[in-house]
């Protein structure tokens, strides 16, 4: 039996212009902010967006797939791990 050459592996992530869809969602919420706040500055919204996307890709740099979605989980979640003014000697032996 004959091996099929395919030229996209299942489990990876979908990418455009190496970045993950949620990291196009990024892109797009800057867009947005960008043309909602500086609606003439077409060049300098432009030049935000480009700063932004090597931003990413530089952050992604040699990182596992998922891995903004995972930070930004993180940082979301970490207030919520503990209630505040709960300290490590005030809990109960």
């Amino acid at each position: 039996m004959e091996a099929i050459r395919v030229y996209r592996n299942i489990n990876s992530a979908d990418k455009l212009f190496g970045l993950e869809i949620a990291d196009g969602g990024i892109l797009l919420m800057t867009f947005f902010v960008a043309f909602m706040v500086n609606k003439n500055g077409l060049f300098s919204n432009l030049a935000l967006l480009v700063v932004v996307y090597f931003g990413l890709r530089a952050l992604k740099r040699g990182k596992p797939d998922g891995y903004l979605l995972v930070l930004g989980r993180y940082v979301l979640m970490s207030r919520f791990k503990r209630p505040a003014g709960y300290e490590e000697a005030e809990c109960p032996r």
